[in-house]
């Protein structure tokens, strides 16, 4: 058989083009058997144990571990269902930092954190909504659960509303929340 010499750039792409390769088929084989297990076709005898295989990243390293979730995510639905009404900003981040005794040289970096989870569980989760009156800035935190097909809050939220802003809140617009791709936890 003939040598094949190559270059050390060669090697490197070569070698991480088979990585990927690697990668994708064990994936698709993953798949695959996942399905027929589903389907209740008889699993394969292993001749060999089964080897951990360790995902890799598009580079060809070892992908790390992520690090932990959020908890302010979950904080603010349940600050939304023990208070029952809707809140400001202001009172959630206000409750974070009793509850969880943050001291005051940690608030910007607390209220980072509520701010960014609030935004996803609006615009990706859509569990939770904003409600404002018309002409005004400020708004208030809602949950999704707490709307009308319509749009508008239903009764007791909306009093609640009426009484924190001094008057009513606009119709939020239904077709604009979106649907947590994931199951409800």
């Amino acid at each position: 058989m003939a040598k094949i010499d190559l270059t050390a750039k060669e090697a490197a792409s070569l070698k991480l083009h088979f990585q990927k390769e690697r990668l994708r088929l064990t994936v698709a084989l993953d798949h695959v058997e996942t399905m027929l297990a589903k389907l209740g076709a008889p699993s394969k005898a292993l001749t060999e144990p089964a080897k951990k295989v360790t995902t890799m990243t598009a580079k060809g390293v070892p992908a790390k571990k992520r690090g932990p979730k959020s908890i302010w995510g979950a904080f603010i639905q349940k600050r939304l269902r023990a208070r029952n009404r809707p809140m400001s900003y202001d009172e959630l981040i206000a409750d974070a930092m009793s509850i969880h005794k943050i001291p005051e040289s940690r608030l910007k970096s607390a209220k980072a954190s509520i701010l960014n989870s609030a935004f996803r569980l609006r615009t990706v989760q859509g569990k939770i909504t904003t409600v404002g009156r018309a002409g005004k800035k400020d708004k208030m935190v809602v949950l999704t659960k707490w709307l009308e097909a319509d749009g508008q809050l239903k009764p007791q939220y909306g009093k609640a509303f009426k009484s924190a802003m001094g008057g009513k809140a606009q119709r939020v617009d239904m077709a604009s929340i979106p649907v947590s791709a994931y199951e409800e936890d």
